[in-house]
């Protein structure tokens, strides 16, 4: 669920008082509790805007120099808090670090993979191979000339049984 930057520091400046925030609809108290104690260290490291949506991208560099800081003994939270990014989205990036060094890190994509595109297998007969294009050409316009008259005399032919059945 997003939620906009205002919810947000409403909920980072209760949290401070010490009030109590009521939870979102749909939402469990545990999960909503630790959501708003993470916005309250990214506060704490970014201020207002690091509640913000839509931050710019870290690069290669930056991504890099957050993981050197982990590897230093540093824990993912406290880097990801200060990087104003997510803790989990930190370890896929080590863990990436660690398997294909920094280019895997450079060919990381965003979102949702695409679908995998499907081959379409044409048929060509033989007899088909041997024909110009001219000829080609004319058996698809008699093709769709035919396709035409067929879903015409469908048409009609529905038209008719509907007629039938209203009379009776």
């Amino acid at each position: 669920m997003k939620y906009t930057k205002e919810f947000k520091l409403e909920c980072v400046l209760k949290y401070r008082n010490g009030e109590y925030i009521h939870d979102p609809p749909g939402v469990r108290h545990e999960a909503f509790h630790d959501q708003v104690a993470k916005w309250n260290k990214i506060y704490d490291f970014l201020g207002e805007a690091g509640l913000e949506h839509g931050r710019p991208t870290l690069d290669i560099e930056q991504r890099v120099e957050l993981i050197k800081r982990v590897e230093n003994g540093e824990s993912y939270n406290a880097v990801a808090c200060s990087a104003g990014i997510n803790s989990d989205l930190l370890v896929k990036w080590h863990r990436t670090y660690l398997k294909n060094g920094i280019d895997g890190l450079k060919s990381l994509k965003r979102g949702r993979p695409s679908m995998p595109k499907k081959k379409v297998e044409i048929n060509i007969n033989k007899a088909d191979k041997d024909k110009t294009k001219e000829e080609l050409l004319e058996e698809l316009k008699l093709a769709r000339i035919e396709n035409e008259y067929l879903k015409k005399l469908s048409a009609l032919v529905q038209k008719r049984k509907a007629q039938e059945q209203k009379r009776k």
